[in-house]
């Protein structure tokens, strides 16, 4: 009978009924999801019971759980001193390698400046005709 009427109707009236219905159904099932989601608090302390976690079970493993909570401190506070012993010893190479360039340059200013060449070419310009470069050698290689 109420297919009868249906028919009868204006064919949009039908259409909207139907969305309308379907998007009752559609909130309806994702309200009842959200709900299936959340644990209850019923569920969980049967699940610590099917466990035997209770309190006794606490005050048992008190002294493990105690353990493990200071190994996972002395670990985090290891990890930040080697750490921060990493960043203070890549500091240390920076500047270690900063100081060899200078000394490089340092060394080759240096070489540069007592060249005798460069140092007969300072006392022309200042100059001083007193010393001169020798034409013999400072000793003398015999060979047999």
């Amino acid at each position: 009978m109420s297919e009868q009427t249906d028919q009868l109707r204006n064919p949009a009236e039908v259409k909207e009924t139907e969305t309308e219905s379907n998007t009752t159904t559609l909130l309806t099932s994702l309200i009842s999801d959200e709900e299936e989601k959340m644990p209850d608090l019923h569920q969980i302390k049967d699940l610590l019971h099917a466990l035997r976690i209770d309190g006794q079970w606490f005050k048992r493993q008190i002294k493990v759980i105690l353990l493990i909570v200071a190994g996972i401190i002395w670990y985090i506070t290891n990890r930040y001193q080697a750490q921060q012993e990493m960043i203070e010893e890549e500091k240390l190479r920076r500047e270690l390698t900063d100081w060899k360039w200078r000394n490089m340059t340092r060394t080759s200013e240096l070489t540069l400046h007592t060249r005798q060449t460069f140092l007969e070419d300072k006392l022309k310009e200042l100059g001083d005709s007193t010393l001169k470069t020798s034409a013999t050698p400072p000793f003398i290689l015999k060979s047999n």
